[in-house]
C-alpha cells in the first residue's frame, strides 16, 4: 500500500470498539463490522487496523491462542457461531477498497488492574500458551500478567502467532502498538532477573531488554516476509523516543522516554530495516509544551529521512478531540503533517469519537480526506 494511508484503529480490548459487548451472536457481529466498514468508507479511510489479539487470545481462528473473552464472554476453543470476525472484516473491507492490518498486542497476557489483579496463569483457558507455560510469564504491579520477552521461546511464540495470521488470512499488514515491556507501575519491579542472568551476555539490564524487543521485532518481520512478502509489518510506538539531553539526539520534549522506560527503541528497527512502516503515536496538541505535536512530527520526519525504505505514518488522538483547546486540532495536525516530505499517512485512534463526531472530528477528517 504505497499511497497515503488513511487508517483507523478498531480496538477489541475491553470491548472498546468491537465487539460492543461479549457474547454477541454472529448476526449482530456481522452487522457491527459492516457498520465499521460503512463508517470508514464515509470518512475516507483506506485502512483498518483491527485488534485481533488483545490479550494472548484471538478474534480469529487459531490453533495457538484461545478465542478472546471479549468476543465469546470467556476464553474458549471455538468461535461463537463459528463466526470469524477477521475473515469477515477482510472480505467486506476489501470489497470497498479498504486494507486490513491485523493489530497484535504481543506481550500482554491479561488486563488486570492494580486493585483487581489477574496474574494467575492457572485461571486462563487450558490452551492458553501462558497457562501451558507459566514459566514464560511475569506478573507486574499494574495487576497484569506479561510474557517475558527475554526468553527465546516467547519471541518464537509471538512469531508463530504472526505466521498463523499471515498464512491463513488475506491481511494487508501486521501491526504492533506501543505496548512492549510494561509502562512503569507504582512501586513495581518487573522481575526478569533469572532470564537476564541466563541470557544477559554482558549487556546492561536496560540494553538487554531493548535488545530483546529488537529481536522480537526482527523475527516477526522476517516471519511475515518469509510467509507473504507483500504483507507489511509496522509498529506504532509511543510518540517520544527519548527526550533530548544535549547529546542523545532525542526530541525537545519532557515526557516519558519509550526507549528507557518500556525499552522500545524504534530507531533501531528503522535502522535495521525490520519494519515496513513506523507510526508514532503523537497524541498531544500543538499547545502541549511538554510534548508538542509539531516538535515531534518534525523530529520523526528528520529520522525518517535517514531510512527511505521505512514509511512514516503518524497516529493521531481523535479520542482526545473534545479535550483539545483548538476545536480543529486534528484537522490542523493532518494539514501540518501532509507538508512533511516523508509523511505517508496516518492512523486515527478513537473510533468512538468519530462515530459520535466529538468536536466535529469526523467532519474534520472528511474534509482532510476529501482534499486531493
Amino acid at each position: 500500500m504505497k499511497s497515503e494511508t488513511r487508517g483507523v484503529w478498531i480496538a477489541s480490548v475491553e470491548n472498546i470498539d468491537f465487539p460492543s459487548k461479549p457474547g454477541l451472536g454472529a448476526q449482530k457481529l456481522r452487522y457491527d463490522l459492516r457498520q465499521i466498514v460503512k463508517k470508514a468508507k464515509e470518512i475516507g479511510f483506506n485502512m483498518i487496523a483491527f485488534q485481533v489479539r488483545p490479550t494472548c487470545d484471538a478474534l480469529y481462528r487459531s490453533e495457538i491462542f484461545p478465542v478472546s473473552s471479549y468476543l465469546a464472554g470467556e476464553q474458549t476453543d471455538t468461535l461463537p457461531g463459528n463466526f470469524d470476525p477477521l475473515a469477515y472484516l477482510i472480505r467486506i473491507a476489501h470489497r470497498e477498497g479498504i486494507a486490513v492490518h491485523a493489530w497484535v498486542n504481543p506481550l500482554r497476557v491479561t488486563m488486570g488492574k492494580q486493585n483487581a489483579p489477574k496474574t494467575d496463569p492457572d485461571a486462563l483457558h487450558p490452551m492458553n500458551p501462558a497457562r501451558l507455560h507459566p514459566e514464560w510469564t511475569i506478573p507486574y504491579s499494574d495487576g497484569k500478567l506479561y510474557f517475558n520477552c527475554g526468553l527465546p521461546e516467547v519471541r518464537n511464540l509471538i512469531a508463530d502467532g504472526v505466521r498463523e495470521i499471515t498464512a491463513n488470512y488475506e491481511v494487508d499488514g501486521i501491526v504492533f502498538d506501543d505496548y512492549f515491556y510494561p509502562y512503569p507501575g507504582p512501586g513495581g519491579k518487573f522481575d526478569d532477573d533469572a532470564a537476564y542472568e541466563k541470557y544477559g551476555n554482558g549487556l546492561s539490564h536496560d540494553d538487554w531488554r531493548r535488545e530483546n524487543v529488537n529481536k522480537m521485532v526482527e523475527v516477526c518481520y522476517r516471519t511475515v516476509k518469509e510467509t507473504k512478502p507483500e504483507v507489511e509489518f509496522g509498529i506504532a510506538p509511543f510518540g517520544i523516543w527519548r527526550n533530548d539531553d544535549g547529546k542523545n539526539g532525542g526530541s525537545a520534549t519532557k515526557g516519558l522516554s519509550s526507549a528507557d522506560r518500556i525499552y522500545c527503541d524504534a530507531l533501531a528497527w528503522m535502522k535495521a530495516g525490520t519494519v515496513d512502516y513506523i507510526a508514532p503515536q503523537i497524541y498531544w496538541s500543538f499547545a502541549f509544551e511538554i510534548a508538542r505535536f509539531d516538535i515531534l512530527a518534525d523530529w520523526w520526519e528528520k529520522e525518517a529521512e535517514k531510512y527511505p525504505g521505512v514509511r512514516y505514518l503518524i497516529c493521531h488522538a481523535v479520542y482526545r478531540a473534545k479535550n483539545f483547546d483548538n476545536e480543529n486540532e486534528i484537522g490542523d495536525q493532518i494539514a501540518y503533517a501532509e507538508k512533511l516530505p516523508r509523511y505517508s499517512g496516518a492512523i486515527q485512534y478513537g473510533y468512538g469519537a468519530i462515530v459520535r463526531n466529538d468536536r466535529n472530528v469526523a467532519d474534520q477528517l472528511k474534509k482532510a480526506y476529501s482534499a486531493e
